[in-house]
């Protein structure tokens, strides 16, 4: 199967909505799975099987995700979140001692 690359930056509320709208995607699989149970439309495991690849979606994306400052926005703000998050496509993994 062929796969998509995607290499985004969002706002935090912007994550929210993406994570929101793919809990309601899941969610809904869930569903059609439990009618699909009385006899309606397909068989239960399909939609099963699509409710776990949306949370498997949902899971990577909090997996990759990092936090960046906005432009204008001072490190200091950074320092009372906590430690640095370095984004994988910033890093030199050759020379960088943290591995």
């Amino acid at each position: 199967m062929r796969r998509k690359h995607l290499d985004v930056s969002v706002s935090h509320d912007e994550f929210e909505d993406l994570n929101n709208a793919l809990e309601d995607h899941r969610d809904g699989f869930k569903r059609m799975a439990e009618e699909a149970a009385n006899g309606f439309g397909l068989e239960p495991e399909y939609w099963e099987g699509r409710a776990v690849e949306v949370e498997g979606l949902r899971e990577t994306i909090h997996e990759h995700s990092t936090d960046e400052l906005e432009q204008g926005e001072s490190s200091t703000k950074e320092a009372d979140t906590g430690p640095e998050v370095d984004s994988a496509r910033d890093r030199d993994f050759e020379s960088d001692s943290r591995q």
